[in-house]
């Protein structure tokens, strides 16, 4: 056998498993790819799977900030209800301190 022979046959066995391969990719992709859109199936599913997931994530977020600020007006209702329960013992203690501040005036008025 010469070279020339065993070149053509190496490039004739080379093209064959080209082909082999070819066909065999294209089985595998066609597998993958039932529904023949350019995306594998599994993949497809999986997308689908986290879109529902952030949806369903989004409707808990939304139900659940609609049970902190039951009257919607943008501040959770608990912590508006803790902020008056501030604004009030700041206020007794304003006055409290009015109230000490005034008694120890009259008894330095006195002592002197």
């Amino acid at each position: 056998m010469d070279f020339k022979e065993l070149a053509q046959k190496a490039r004739e066995a080379a093209e064959n498993a080209l082909k082999q391969a070819e066909a065999k990719i294209g089985e595998v992709r066609a597998n993958l790819d039932k529904d023949q859109d350019g995306v594998p199936d599994q993949l497809q599913g999986l997308l689908n799977q986290a879109k529902q997931a952030a949806e369903q994530a989004r409707t808990r977020f939304e139900e659940f900030k609609t049970s902190l600020d039951k009257d919607q007006d943008g501040v959770p209702d608990q912590l508006k209800h803790l902020s008056e329960q501030v604004q009030q013992a700041a206020e007794q203690a304003r006055a409290k301190a009015e109230e000490l501040a005034k008694a120890v005036q009259e008894r330095l008025g006195r002592k002197s």
